[in-house]
């Protein structure tokens, strides 16, 4: 009998061993690849990969990754990205068709530890109706001290790069003063100012000077000239995604390379004749210190101004094409009036939005 009970526990312990010897107990570090459980399709350009672990987003590529179709040709995958779930990954693809694919790649999990995959899953024939959105901006508006300013957003998915972003800076020097750039998922784009490395001068933050000498970024010196004042940067809506769905809104920033954002809050409501607009901006025309600001939904607008005067004129987009279809009359403005409102009539000869700022 005692001999019986020995052998039931010795059976039970080399079970648990066994057992542990998947996950190993802390501090043993995972030492397992990652497995694939399943493929879920959310619409015909978007499906999600469910692993059974955390996986390294940062070392997710487009290329690491392969679909063919029941007859062996590839359907495009044109972003990869971590999901919304931490054991899951994102794969954007051109439309697919409601028919058997075949999916395999490889993956690395959390600990480093690379995993590769292969499955099969049928193509959705739902279509994406939903237009993408900036979901986030920085520099956050008012940010001061942006001695070597970037901007950057975030989209709420991949957008089709092909197409572009529409954007614009007030005052206009800070155009040509960003280079842009995407990052790998499509969903992310920034415009960062390039620096000069040693002998190689790039392109030099904007100049505020009377002489129009542009002071420059040396990473060397870890020094930074900065241009003075408010740069505004507003994103302006027709950005479209992978299913051809255009953005209906813009997003807007503002910041200062000085140590401290200093101005005026000036505030006001714009009125139309008419419907609504997708896009709408008033400008603070002003050859010292322009500024800018979005129209919302209610029809108000904000601005932080240098105190001064300005030419204020409001322009609106009320078809997404990128052409002002209302404007109002430009309107003298001291800031220490503080509020203003601006009644805007159809434009007789619609121009594009940037041309209404000040040069």
């Amino acid at each position: 009998m005692a001999r019986g009970l020995r052998l039931v526990l010795l059976l039970a312990a080399g079970c648990g061993f066994a057992v542990c010897a998947k996950k190993m107990l802390p501090p043993s570090p995972d030492r397992f690849a990652p497995r694939l459980e399943e493929v879920r399709t959310r619409n015909r350009v978007r499906l999600e990969l469910m692993f059974d672990e955390g996986i390294k987003a940062e070392d997710l590529a487009v290329d690491s990754f392969e679909i063919t179709g029941p007859d062996g040709s590839p359907l495009t995958i044109r972003g990869a990205a971590g999901g919304r779930r931490g054991g899951s990954v994102e794969l954007w693809t051109t439309p697919q068709a409601p028919v058997v694919y075949e999916v395999r790649g490889a993956v690395v999990d959390d600990a480093g530890n690379p995993g590769r995959f292969r499955a099969r899953f049928r193509g959705s024939d739902q279509v994406d109706t939903v237009p993408p959105r900036v979901k986030r901006i920085t520099p956050i508006p008012g940010s001061a001290g942006q001695k070597m300013p970037s901007v950057r957003l975030e989209f709420s998915e991949p957008v089709d790069t092909a197409e572009g972003i529409s954007w614009l800076f007030v005052p206009a020097r800070w155009d040509t003063a960003f280079e842009p750039n995407w990052a790998s998922d499509w969903q992310g784009f920034s415009l960062s100012v390039p620096v000069r490395k040693g002998d190689k001068i790039q392109r030099p933050l904007p100049s505020t000077s009377e002489e129009g000498s542009p002071p420059g970024v040396n990473t060397e010196e870890g020094a930074s000239d900065s241009a003075k004042g408010i740069a505004y940067f507003l994103v302006l809506p027709g950005v479209k995604d992978l299913e051809g769905n255009e953005s209906r809104s813009s997003a807007f920033t503002y910041f200062t390379p000085d140590s401290a954002l200093e101005g005026t809050l000036v505030h006001g409501k714009a009125a139309w004749q008419e419907g609504s607009f997708g896009t709408g901006v008033v400008f603070f025309n002003s050859d010292q210190t322009p500024g800018m600001a979005p129209i919302l939904a209610d029809s108000s607008f904000a601005a932080r101004l240098a105190p001064g005067e300005y030419s204020v004129m409001a322009v609106a987009d009320t078809n997404g094409d990128r052409l002002a279809d209302f404007a109002s009359s430009p309107f003298q403005f001291n800031t220490q009036q503080e509020s203003l409102e601006l009644l805007l009539l159809p434009e007789s000869l619609p121009r594009a939005i940037p041309e209404y700022r000040n040069q």
